[in-house]
């Protein structure tokens, strides 16, 4: 059976709900391009009643008092939506600037507003009084409007589009280890303030980005697992590093990390190869093109078992990060 009732089928309705001992609430509205507000209003409307009946102002009504070029629906299409709420009972049309006339031929159990008004505020709440009606008033729960959803599409419209990525295919990805080759080693590391750029890094990655390689960081991060430090604050430090990478105009492609302690079972903690396989499947690059860059035998490790060269920096490999990326682009 339909929701949406003509004022005179409305008629027999109430007496069906009056028949039955039912209590009714009644409110009014534009319901323009119903939003989360509209609707988290009609739900807490009908948690006051036993059935709600929501007037929708007609097309002539709502260019009398907000706008000429109003409303953004038609009346039956704005009917249509509301009447699909599960929180409504029944719709019909409100073809006045005001309701005192539904109100008095209804007589509603309940006449029901939302916004921040005052039972004096309504000019209509005095006729639902003299009856023995009660007036409710339901707080605005959400700052949206359908003025401001207009608005926003408005600005949205006036943006130029992006430009397209250069779409130039990358010479290779160089896998990048962040403690200890990127940033100075800090147990759990999850101060930004604490991000340090060791020597030669900004550098090499600058030559590796201009020679046509992809810079992918691929990191374990166990603090995460274990409770020492939060994810955001784990993108706090990323967030810092990409600041000290600026003024060498290096760009980091994506972040690959392994949130997992020792303990877990998982194939993405190096020295397992799950980041590196995962990102050259993402990217679509073949293992002999790649390199992984590291600090400690678990990043070379990885890189080997996803078939990719690898060079260690630090205690055991090349003393610093500017002579790994000489030595990968000396690479065949």
């Amino acid at each position: 059976m339909t929701k949406i009732l003509t004022n005179d089928q409305v008629d027999g309705w109430v007496a069906a709900l009056r028949s039955a001992n039912r209590k009714f609430g009644y409110t009014c509205g534009a319901f323009d391009l119903l939003h989360a507000g509209h609707v988290d209003y009609l739900a807490r409307s009908r948690g006051r009643c036993d059935a709600l009946l929501v007037a929708v102002n007609s097309d002539w009504s709502i260019r009398q008092y907000k706008d000429p070029h109003r409303p953004i629906c038609s009346e039956l299409e704005r009917m249509s939506v509301v009447a699909a709420l599960e929180s409504v009972d029944a719709v019909t049309i409100l073809n006045d600037l005001r309701p005192l006339a539904q109100i008095q031929r209804w007589k509603p159990d309940f006449y029901i507003k939302g916004g921040d008004y005052s039972t004096r505020q309504l000019h209509s709440a005095d006729a639902v009084m003299a009856y023995g009606g009660q007036v409710v008033t339901i707080p605005v729960s959400h700052q949206v409007s359908t003025s401001q959803i207009v608005e926003r599409i408005l600005a949205v419209e006036r943006l130029a589009p992006p430009s397209p990525p250069n779409d130039a295919p990358a010479k290779g990805i160089v896998f990048l280890d962040r403690d200890g080759t990127l940033l100075k080693d800090s147990p759990y590391l999850s101060d930004p303030r604490e991000a340090e750029l060791l020597p030669g890094v900004g550098e090499g990655l600058a030559e590796l980005q201009r020679a046509g390689y992809r810079l992918v960081i691929v990191t374990n991060q166990q603090g995460i697992g274990l409770g020492y430090f939060s994810t955001r604050e784990f993108i706090a430090v990323n967030a810092a590093l990409f600041r000290l990478l600026t003024p060498f105009g290096v760009t980091i492609s994506r972040i690959y990390y392994c949130p997992h302690s020792a303990a877990d079972a998982c194939d993405c903690r190096k020295p397992a190869p799950g980041l590196l396989l995962r990102a050259m499947r993402e990217f679509g690059m073949e293992a002999q093109r790649c390199f992984m860059v590291g600090d400690r035998d678990v990043d070379a490790i990885a890189g080997r078992s996803a078939g990719c060269s690898q060079v260690l920096v630090g205690a055991g490999g090349l003393a610093t990060f500017a002579e790994a990326a000489a030595w990968i682009l000396r690479s065949p």
